[in-house]
């Protein structure tokens, strides 16, 4: 499973579509939007097809309520992270949860060289990685989930340096 391409995590998730928001948006209606659709994170839009950046419920926390802001004044885009990690709808599994743990990503954007696949967050790999694809009586279910949680954690502690 780990040696799959990172598109198969994001065939398997729920949402299918990015999550976007306006630049000019405010926080107070982009985390409405978050909260609605039952989402860490969005992308803010850019110019164009661009993409302006990523605004995450950290971005709220850290740059919202720590610092006293107004969430029904302030603009996402003056609180969005800019810098969207990303990686290559072929890149592995191992690969892109490797890039997270080490680099503390929390959600990282999908894409090709033309096309944007999606936003997947760290949250998405585990649970693609743990729980299993086929049903299973519910007896068995625990074993299973152990058994795939401890090869999980053990790919995990595997890529830190």
């Amino acid at each position: 499973m780990i040696n799959q391409p990172i598109r198969s995590v994001l065939e398997a998730k729920e949402i299918q579509t990015l999550i976007t928001a306006a630049p000019d948006a405010t926080v107070a209606e982009v985390a409405a939007l978050m909260t609605q659709r039952g989402v860490g994170a969005v992308i803010v839009k850019g110019a164009g097809d661009a993409i302006g950046g990523i605004f995450t419920e950290r971005d709220i926390m850290c740059r919202v309520v720590a610092d006293g802001r107004d969430a029904a004044r302030t603009k996402v885009s003056d609180v969005m992270s800019q810098n969207v990690r990303q990686v290559e709808a072929d890149a592995s599994v191992e690969d892109v949860l490797r890039l997270m743990v080490v680099h503390g990503y929390r959600h990282i954007l999908v894409r090709d060289a033309s096309t944007t696949h999606g936003l997947v967050s760290i949250r998405d790999l585990m649970q693609w990685l743990i729980l299993p694809e086929d049903s299973i009586a519910p007896e068995g279910r625990v074993g299973v989930i152990r058994a795939r949680t401890a090869e999980t954690v053990g790919a995990v502690k595997s890529l830190q340096p």
